[in-house]
């Protein structure tokens, strides 16, 4: 008799034997697909009398044809993906990911193993394997890319997978014993039975009761006595009346220092400190006395600094205004604009994401010294305008949590009205348009309606404008927060330049331009770069050359692309190219080219145009003095 399918998951964290995420990721990936750990090959599929059971095989390809993501073979291991295009580049997308959201570090993967019995271990069983890993992770992890592969080297046929614990929605797994049991385990076993495994017994046994001695699961059971407690609330006017409340919906009650719950189908009693600390004695006991007071309502500072100086000028209201002195009109197209993913602060003409990006950072750069100028206190340095600015982060963030826990404390609130929301058009066409089909809804809306105004003393009305002020003033803190982050990377790459230029005191013209730099980072890493540079050179005052480097694609490969502009003297434009027009050698013959023509040996890069040219004035003087001396 099998004993069941088992699982194993731990963490691949960045920082292991000092290595970056995305080696930790290759390295893991490299092991799963590594050919050794599979002894059977697809391959052998077409080769008859190979030595293997041909039926065994040709029922693995069967099964394998109703893989609902892409099945992958290298060197004839049995690959599978989700949310990845490309195997091979798999940590590049994956880091891609994780880069654009913000989260490199700390748990960058999990690596997982399901493993059948020996007994359902037949190398036929592989194609079933692969279906049920790809099904749980469509149940369970939807929004994340895996890398997983099917070896079949011992005796327990079993399947590794490569999970990004940050998801294509930006949430980061985070996965506790409750998670494993409630979720991953019982999903698991549900998927066993359909694919004919047998399920783990023990998993089954764990997640039959919960700690109220009911075989509901305790999360379930947290939201139904929750939803109790708040109804009660709702309808009581103190806390004796709160108590005979919750009798009256079947629920014995034991009150003292602690409120002890217990419904029918509890073998025993759950204290309510347990259910939150919203439902403490202490805190059901406030929220009936305060019940019928005013919304309190929090507001976010305005954090970004100084909008009429230079570091302010690519934000732009029309008028420019705080969003708590906007209008009702202003705030709901301000709403509006942040959902649909733009920004109600920033001038944008650009056609394309690609300018856009570019546009943004060459605001950034060009205004790099006013940016410190503005959030460095008495004028200081780079560094003390990054340290302020992560000062500014955590007022917002305090900001933030202040107005999540007053939206939280009126949850009970709040969901009535949402639940009006729902019925409320219908409600209107059966009021006002004669719908007769719809009574039912107006019915509803006005009960509805009826509990916030007996219940708190608050109109559907009142909630409604409170519950879109407070979660406009959350979008305005999250856009706050954003722009400081951009002007923060913007000075910390300008003072990590500056290190290194102090380092060095010339580079060569390859290394001033960058590109070969960025395209690794990008199609190996998975980070992209957007940037403009001008570069100038000791000893050449016939002119600069300007560098843009931005994301492309090439072949449905993510990469880099540069635009090269060349400047005389005049600062008039003579030639321009751009890589993506050419292979890498040309690209790197006009780049010799120019160097040799335009004298560009000993390099300096510069942030803004109006630099590079000084710098190359200054040439003209120096070779001057140089002939004078001689």
């Amino acid at each position: 008799m099998a004993k069941g399918i088992v699982a194993k998951i731990w963490n691949i964290k960045e920082g292991s034997m000092g290595r970056t995420g995305g080696a930790q990721i290759t390295d893991s990936i490299s092991y799963i697909t590594d050919e050794e750990k599979c002894d059977e090959h697809l391959s052998s599929l077409i080769v008859l009398g190979g030595g293997g059971d041909v039926s065994s095989m040709a029922q693995i390809g069967r099964e394998l044809t109703y893989v609902t993501n892409e099945v992958k073979t290298l060197s004839g291991v049995y690959i599978g993906c989700k949310n990845v295009s490309d195997v091979k580049n798999a940590t590049a997308e994956m880091m891609q990911v994780k880069q654009f959201f913000g989260k490199t570090g700390g748990r960058v993967a999990l690596h997982g193993i399901i493993s059948l019995d020996e007994e359902e271990s037949d190398k036929k069983n592989a194609g079933k394997l692969m279906l049920l890993l790809s099904d749980l992770l469509d149940k369970v992890f939807p929004e994340h890319q895996a890398v997983y592969a099917v070896h079949t080297n011992t005796e327990n046929l079993h399947i590794h997978f490569i999970l990004n614990t940050v998801g294509l929605d930006g949430k980061k797994i985070h996965m506790d014993n409750r998670f494993m049991k409630v979720v991953f385990e019982k999903t698991l076993n549900e998927l066993a039975i359909k694919y004919g495994f047998t399920p783990n017994e023990a998993w089954m046994k764990k997640a039959g009761r919960d700690k109220g001695g009911s075989i509901v699961p305790f999360a379930k059971r947290v939201m139904e006595l929750r939803q109790a407690v708040d109804e009660s609330i709702e309808r009581s006017e103190d806390y004796d009346s709160f108590l005979r409340d919750l009798q009256g919906q079947g629920i014995q009650t034991r009150s003292g220092k602690y409120l002890s719950l217990k419904t029918e189908d509890m073998t025993k009693a759950v204290r309510t400190y347990r259910l939150g600390s919203r439902y403490t004695v202490e805190s059901i006991a406030d929220r009936i006395l305060r019940k019928r007071e005013e919304l309190l309502r929090s507001e976010v500072g305005d954090h970004v600094k100084d909008r009429a100086s230079g570091a302010g000028a690519y934000f732009m209201i029309s008028p420019l205004k705080r969003y708590q002195d906007m209008t009702r009109e202003e705030k709901t197209e301000c709403i509006h604009k942040l959902r649909l993913g733009r920004n109600p602060w920033k001038e944008r003409y650009e056609s394309n994401w690609q300018m856009e990006k570019m546009a943004d950072e060459f605001h950034r750069t060009s205004n790099v010294y006013e940016m410190i100028r503005t959030y460095a206190p008495a004028g200081g340095s780079a560094q003390e305008a990054m340290e302020h600015i992560v000062e500014l982060q955590k007022q917002i963030a305090e900001e933030r949590k202040k107005i999540k826990g007053r939206l939280k404390d009126y949850q009970p609130i709040i969901k009535l009205y949402e639940q009006a929301r729902e019925v409320m058009t219908k409600a209107w066409l059966y009021e006002h348009s004669g719908k007769e089909e719809f009574k039912t809804e107006y019915e509803e809306y006005r009960v509805l309606c009826q509990r916030l105004l007996d219940g708190y003393g608050k109109s559907v009305e009142e909630v409604a404008e409170y519950a879109a002020d407070q979660n406009g003033q959350l979008m305005y803190a999250a856009a706050q927060s954003r722009e400081l982050s951009q002007i923060y990377k913007t000075i910390k790459r300008f003072k990590e330049r500056e290190m290194n230029e102090s380092v060095s005191e010339y580079v060569s013209l390859y290394e001033a331009v960058g590109f070969g730099n960025a395209r690794y980072r990008a199609e190996s890493l998975g980070v992209f770069e957007s940037s403009i540079r001008y570069i100038a050179a000791e000893g050449a005052d016939g002119g600069i050359i300007r560098v843009v480097i931005t994301p492309d694609e090439v072949d449905g490969k993510r990469t880099e692309r540069a635009e090269i502009t060349v400047f005389d003297a005049e600062s008039s434009k003579i030639k321009a190219f751009s890589s993506g027009d050419m292979s890498s050698k040309e690209f790197n013959a006009q780049l010799s080219l120019i160097k040799s023509e335009m004298g560009l040996y000993r390099c300096h890069v510069f942030d803004d145009k109006d630099s590079a040219m000084r710098f190359m004035s200054e040439q003209t003087g120096e070779r001057g003095r140089k002939h004078a001396k001689e």
